[in-house]
């Protein structure tokens, strides 16, 4: 008889348990529906913020900067293309050429010169011959193309200033040479055309 009231009461409680528990149902699903809604929008927060663009992180001046260096490549990449494409040595100098204020005259006398820097005399492009103070009459020796090149336009900023192919034919060339001019003028238009295609800075 104490068994089966004992068993009964088991019974009962088991049943108040689960009908209070179930009771709870309604006002346990709002709160965790809204604590899921809170962390999706925590995910989803993060989630932004790893996948943000690093670049609209940048400084104005970075961006400035950034875009420079972008245009700079670009520039360097169409004179390359265009070096390459005549078997130009210069091509791999086409950085430190584009660097220079004179950049496209110096391009144009190395073709009359040199064939664009595939015939050389130590690294000299242009014919540029030394002073007699250098120790000799001659043309004058670079250790490096690089040499060359800043040399070459600081010898342009210096005499020829301001100057077309044409003026500096018979002056920087002597006697006038047609085919110097035509060498040179042909290459200095091709140069234009690429100049044209370079970005614009905004």
């Amino acid at each position: 008889m104490t068994a089966s009231l004992n068993a009964l009461r088991s019974a009962k409680d088991k049943t108040v348990v689960i009908l209070t528990l179930l009771s709870l149902v309604p006002w346990i699903t709002p709160v965790a529906k809204a604590h899921a809604q809170i962390v999706g929008q925590e995910n989803s927060q993060v989630f932004e913020i790893k996948t943000e663009n690093p670049d609209s992180l940048l400084s104005p001046e970075n961006k400035i900067s950034q875009i420079k260096k972008e245009n700079a490549d670009k520039q360097v990449a169409l004179l390359t293309e265009y070096l390459e494409k005549r078997n130009s040595p210069l091509a791999d100098y086409a950085g430190i050429i584009l660097a220079q204020k004179d950049w496209k005259t110096i391009i144009a006398i190395s073709n009359a010169e040199s064939t664009m820097g595939q015939h050389c005399y130590y690294n000299n492009c242009s014919g540029i011959y030394a002073r007699y103070d250098q120790g000799y009459a001659g043309l004058k020796k670079y250790e490096t193309k690089a040499d060359w090149i800043v040399d070459l336009q600081g010898l342009l900023s210096k005499r020829y200033d301001g100057w077309t192919l044409d003026k500096m034919n018979g002056i920087y060339v002597y006697p006038r040479s047609t085919s110097w001019i035509r060498a040179t003028k042909s290459v200095y238009t091709d140069l234009n055309k690429i100049e044209q295609q370079f970005p614009q800075e905004s």
